[in-house]
Parts: C-alpha cells; sequence; structure tokens
C-alpha cells in the first residue's frame, strides 16, 4: 500500500472520520518527531576557509623527481 492508495481511502471517508484520523495522526508524529536531530555544523568563516585551503590544497609539496 502507498501513499497514494491510503490517500483515496480518507477522501472516501466522512468529513468527520477525517477529522478524527488527522487527530490521531498529530498525536502520532508528535510523540515520534522526538528522535535526535543531527547536531548542526558550525559555518567556516572566510578567514578559517582560506586558511584550509592553505594549509591541505595549496601546500608545498617537495617531491623528488
Amino acid at each position: 500500500m502507498n501513499s497514494d492508495v491510503v490517500y483515496q481511502v480518507v477522501k472516501a471517508l466522512p468529513l468527520e472520520e477525517q477529522k478524527l484520523l488527522l487527530d490521531k495522526l498529530k498525536n502520532d508524529l508528535t510523540i515520534s518527531s522526538s528522535f535526535k536531530k543531527a547536531k548542526k555544523r558550525k559555518s567556516l568563516t572566510e578567514e578559517d576557509a582560506i586558511n584550509y585551503l592553505l594549509k591541505n590544497v595549496f601546500r608545498n609539496r617537495n617531491r623528488k623527481l
């Protein structure tokens, strides 16, 4: 069963039953939405980005030929 089928079934319900279903879904979603959220990444400043590029990308590589 996919969401399109479920949607069609819900639309076939009387308006009062649709409201009851919506209330039940809201309760379920608020209870299950307590998952741990991913940590927000700290954005780099322009200076940090330049330092990273200089250190890791444009570093002086002493290669022996």
